[in-house]
């Protein structure tokens, strides 16, 4: 359990402590102190700190095992992952405690969704695979679409901070690729 703290480390990546805590309920000296290694903190706490990350108790704890580090990590895309409010798909492990978050939107007919405002400055890198969406971001609307006669679709790169809309224009699903550093949700 001594490794607990330097997993959490990880896990928050470019997260403060003091975001940690906000999320989690948790005081941040405590956070401080497990990560430092002067306390374990309890299993409540360990809790609340999982759930911050989309994980599960155990699936916290299954990092404490030991593993070689391999140079990769491939991600088989029959493989569902975690969802994020029923409308995008992570495509990493651990995605908090990432440099960059990859993930996949699947937009159903005229859906409209929102990719959340954040406290720091975050790029988001999007391209669509098939369909059309608006795309709106501090008054500006930006059509992207990825047509059958081009090779690949449109795609738009961010660095607001600010709350992006994404509304699929089309009577047929939409889906999308969308990758922001740091990792956000």
């Amino acid at each position: 359990m001594e490794k607990i703290g330097e997993i959490i480390r990880k896990l928050r990546g470019n997260m403060t402590q003091e975001e940690l805590s906000l999320r989690s309920g948790i005081d941040k000296a405590i956070i401080s102190k497990i990560e430092t290694g002067k306390m374990l903190g309890t299993v409540e706490c360990h809790k609340k700190i999982a759930e911050v990350f989309g994980l599960k108790l155990s699936e916290l704890y299954s990092y404490l095992e030991e593993a070689k580090d391999e140079p990769a990590q491939l991600h088989r895309g029959e493989i569902k992952t975690d969802t994020y409010k029923d409308f995008l798909e992570i495509l990493t492990y651990i995605p908090l405690s990432k440099k960059m978050l990859p993930t996949f939107i699947n937009l159903k007919p005229k859906q409209e969704v929102f990719l959340e405002e954040t406290i720091k400055k975050v790029e988001r890198f999007i391209i669509v695979l098939e369909g059309e969406v608006e795309i709106g971001i501090e008054g500006h609307i930006y059509i992207l679409k990825k047509d059958k006669n081009n090779e690949k679709g449109d795609s738009l790169y961010s660095t607001s901070n600010k709350r992006h809309t994404i509304r699929n224009l089309r009577d047929s699903s939409t889906k999308i690729l969308c990758v922001s550093s740091p990792p956000v949700l």
